[in-house]
């Protein structure tokens, strides 16, 4: 905005599907002693929008406070009437085209939350102290035995084969025979097949192609049965036989275990380090089961996002690696979306069942009974994933509800310049924007996607209430002020993790001090000063001012333009780096006290080139500490004429609508700079003497510098600064210099 831009940051949030569900089934057991269904789908939902109402700001809340500089009159919510619309008018659009199907397949399963989870919903765990069970199944018709390795003996239960790959010659002469499956009374088949790995285990492995996602394909490449032996809730149901039905799965396991060791067939049980599929929210180790549920076609919507990303136009990721090849890599191996939850809290499912099941997909149930032709219809009680109205947001904020193709704020915002957004979510969300947005209104929903990192506790580890670690931002706020957190968090390196830094936060904090500090010095001495800005902005004024100014002015300039590069690249933590730098070290260490002496004694045109140093800082500052630089920038004196000049504030009410400093490359003096720099290491170096020998500050001392004949000119040009600052009465310069006695 402050560079000329009509710019829109659109706030919104989701509906937080599970996490919603799992928070108001705990209110409804500790409050009623009840569970959801005892309660009924329309109190549950009460009691849904009234927590969200109560609860569900928060995370606004704290955007307002840490100064976002959002369009609030635009605040969206996934459930919210016009953005529910656009949702069921997506599934009756891709229902209508196939796109959208109800079918029984091999789901990922929480037996906590009881509802199906995407892949992406599910997180590795390593289990260091894992068991590997070697059960034996006897071949049938022989006295011999093939034994089988599982990490999960309670699935036999369900085996429906005997896999081996065609290549083990250990097995060649039992394809195609079958073994008893112990406890079960059935017979299943010895099959072969090349997915077997030969190295685990003994090399045949059991099939169940109801409780493994791998097993399941294996399963209809050889047309097995698919035998599902759990209940929902991770119980065994009756397929799982008399014995272990209702038993919970790991009871199960133990109960298999037992009865196989009791049989003579259970060879050995060893240690081994395996992998959990645990539920990213509830971490339930999660079952894989099969299950009808609602499903997208992800096929067509691929193609569109790898042939944009085969062109100039897929989004640019920030950093660019890794990020970009695992967008891709995904899209590359991209399955067909579960797209039903098992929760009430959601987008119901607008799709209705008569007496006979078929389903009828409407925009209400009006609609639905119109074209079923009778009233006796059933709504699916299936909720759709948080995500599926998620994946609309870059459009569906815009007013796009289905039937209009482009409405104003489309033609004027989309696609969005930039995307910022967690490297967790690249799958979840930014993927399925890209795909969504391609399909619906044909083109990419935004330009660039800047992924940040992640902000660890102080031990290094994910922040979680579990742990301990975690940072409250308002506790941040209080402690620090909203600026200095704000900068400290723009410091860090793009897209990198970190330690959360108390110290570091408190050197922002010293940094917030300095600009209060400097510019109340400057205030201070620029009472009824009215300020000319033209003396840093106008060449000829500044060519003919002092090399401290030359310098400063050319600083400020060159800074800006390193700025606004930064700014360009998204990275912040170099444009952070280079204010800091330049208002701390350049500003308030050397020109402060290079100028003191002109501003304390009333020069006019020194505190006017001072104050409009200080104003273009605080412009330059404002995107990363907001509620301090507008609080001291209104502070500033106006200008000596009514003029809206870069160079200095106008009669602008706020500084958020205040030019953005841009360089003004023909200011940019690196002479001066030069010649500065030569200064400055001097008098650093007298500085550092006196300090080692513990010289007192009112101690006047003699210099006597060796220097080439160029050095000497600038050291003579300057003779008058180097003596104050280095706290000097003589300053001596030859080509080579005899060391006085007593001398350092």
């Amino acid at each position: 905005r402050m560079q000329g831009f009509k710019t829109l940051w659109l706030v919104g949030t989701d509906h937080a599907g599970i996490s919603v569900q799992r928070k108001i089934t705990q209110q409804i057991g500790e409050e009623l002693k009840k569970t959801p269904q005892e309660v009924g789908r329309e109190e549950f939902l009460r009691r849904a929008w009234e927590w969200k109402e109560k609860y569900g700001g928060t995370i606004l809340d704290q955007m307002r406070r840490e100064g976002a500089s959002v369009d609030w009159s635009r605040e969206r919510f996934t459930m919210s009437d016009e953005l529910s619309n656009a949702v069921r008018n997506v599934f009756i659009k891709l229902y209508e085209e196939d796109a959208i199907y109800r079918g029984a397949r091999i789901v990922n399963w929480c037996p906590n939350d009881k509802t199906v989870l995407s892949d992406l919903e599910v997180h590795d765990r390593e289990k260091k102290d894992g068991k590997l069970y070697y059960l034996q199944y006897p071949i049938d018709g022989s006295n011999k035995k093939l034994t089988v390795a599982t990490t999960r003996p309670e699935t036999m239960l369900g085996d429906t084969a005997v896999a081996v790959n065609p290549n083990d010659q250990r097995f060649k002469d039992l394809i195609g025979k079958t073994v008893d499956l112990p406890l079960t009374g059935r017979q299943i088949p010895i099959i072969s097949d090349e997915y077997v790995d030969m190295e685990f285990g003994t090399g045949a492995v059991k099939i169940t192609p109801a409780h493994d996602p791998n097993d399941y394909e294996m399963g209809k490449r050889h047309k097995l049965p698919e035998l599902n032996v759990m209940n929902l809730d991770g119980s065994m149901n009756s397929d799982a036989g008399e014995d272990f039905e209702g038993l919970d799965r790991y009871k199960a396991r133990t109960l298999v275990v037992e009865k196989f060791e009791d049989l003579g067939l259970l060879e050995k049980i060893e240690d081994h380090e395996m992998v959990l599929p645990i539920c990213e929210r509830c971490k339930t180790v999660v079952e894989t089961l099969i299950s009808e549920q609602w499903w997208v076609r992800m096929d067509e919507m691929r193609d569109l996002a790898l042939d944009l990303k085969n062109g100039s136009d897929h989004p640019r990721f920030t950093p660019r690696n890794p990020h970009t090849k695992v967008y891709t890599d995904w899209l590359e191996n991209l399955r067909d979306w579960t797209i039903s939850r098992q929760l009430w809290w959601g987008h119901q499912i607008p799709a209705w069942y008569d007496g006979n099941g078929k389903v009828y997909v409407a925009n209400n149930r009006e609609e639905a009974i119109q074209k079923a032709g009778t009233e006796n219809l059933t709504q699916d009680e299936d909720v759709l994933d948080t995500w599926f109205s998620s994946w609309l947001w870059s459009f569906s904020t815009m007013g796009w509800d289905g039937d209009t193709t482009q409405t104003e704020d489309l033609k004027e915002f989309h696609p969005t310049n930039v995307l910022v957004t967690a490297r967790d979510i690249i799958f979840l969300w930014v993927s399925r924007m890209v795909m969504s947005s391609l399909k619906f209104v044909g083109e990419r929903p935004f330009d660039d996607v800047y992924i940040t990192g992640t902000i660890m506790g102080s031990d290094g580890k994910p922040m979680s209430k579990t742990r301990g670690n975690g940072v409250d931002p308002i506790d941040m706020f209080e402690k620090y002020g909203v600026d200095a957190t704000r900068i400290y968090l723009a410091s860090i390196a793009t897209g990198m993790d970190i330690k959360w830094s108390d110290l570091k936060i408190e050197s922002y904090r010293n940094f917030a001090n300095k600009i209060w500090n400097a510019t109340r010095f400057c205030l201070m001495n620029a009472e009824g000063a009215a300020v000319d800005p033209a003396l840093i902005s106008d060449p000829e004024a500044v060519a003919n001012s002092s090399i401290s100014d030359r310098w400063i002015i050319s600083r400020l300039n060159k800074t800006a333009r390193e700025v606004n590069q930064a700014l360009d690249k998204y990275a912040f933590h170099v444009a952070v780096d280079k204010l800091y730098h330049f208002f701390w070290d350049d500003f308030c260490d050397w020109y402060i006290e290079l100028v003191k002496d002109e501003i304390t004694s009333g020069d006019t045109e020194a505190t006017s080139k001072i104050i409009s140093i200080l104003e273009q800082s605080l412009r330059l500052l404002h995107p990363f500490m907001p509620y301090l630089t507008e609080e001291l920038w209104q502070k500033l004196p106006g200008a000596s004429a009514d003029l809206h000049n870069k160079a200095y504030k106008s009669a602008d009410k706020t500084v958020m609508l205040a030019d953005f400093p841009e360089a003004q490359e023909n200011l940019i003096d690196e002479n001066a700079e030069a010649e500065m720099r030569t200064v400055i290491e001097l008098i650093t170096k007298i500085r550092n003497i006196r300090a080692e020998m513990q010289i007192k500050p009112a101690d006047k001392i003699s210099i006597h510098v060796a220097a080439n004949n160029e050095t000497k000119e600038v050291l003579t040009g300057n003779k008058a600064q180097i003596l104050k600052l280095a706290r000097a009465n003589d300053l001596v310069l030859g080509g080579s210099l005899d060391v006085p006695a007593a001398s350092a």
